[in-house]
């Protein structure tokens, strides 16, 4: 299956899909899709998301998407993603973030790349 194809769909259509087009329910969804892919699909996504937005070690991808989405922003999430601009923000970045993802691991030996990325920000860290 194209999941990068599935997932332009979704993000245009969510109705469809019955979703109501929320950040909350594609995460849930992609949560969904993962889970039905052996927990395989987004397999180092969040350490990409980590080594992009250089922090978050402790956050899960959808935190870190919201980071990227709203650098500024600390705290609020839930009340931030209700107001239907800043949803779109944040959908809008979930599906560029998973698209350059995907775009990326398909690539031969990427996903090794990515998590050698990972490791060598993890070294780097003061905390580490």
């Amino acid at each position: 299956m194209d999941y990068r194809q599935l997932f332009v769909e979704i993000s245009k259509r969510p109705g469809i899909y019955g979703l109501d087009g929320s950040f909350g329910q594609f995460v849930a969804f992609l949560n969904g899709v993962d889970a039905g892919n052996d927990w395989r699909l987004l397999t180092g996504f969040r350490e990409w998301l980590v080594v992009r937005l250089g922090d978050g070690n402790n956050l899960v991808w959808s935190g870190l998407v919201l980071h990227l989405a709203f650098p500024s922003q600390q705290s609020g999430w839930r009340e931030l993603v209700a107001d239907p601009q800043d949803n779109r923000i944040a959908v809008d970045m979930l599906f560029g973030l998973l698209d350059e993802f995907l775009t990326r691991r398909t690539e031969h030996g990427e996903l090794v790349r990515i998590f050698d990325e990972y490791l060598t920000w993890l070294k780097a860290q003061s905390w580490s």
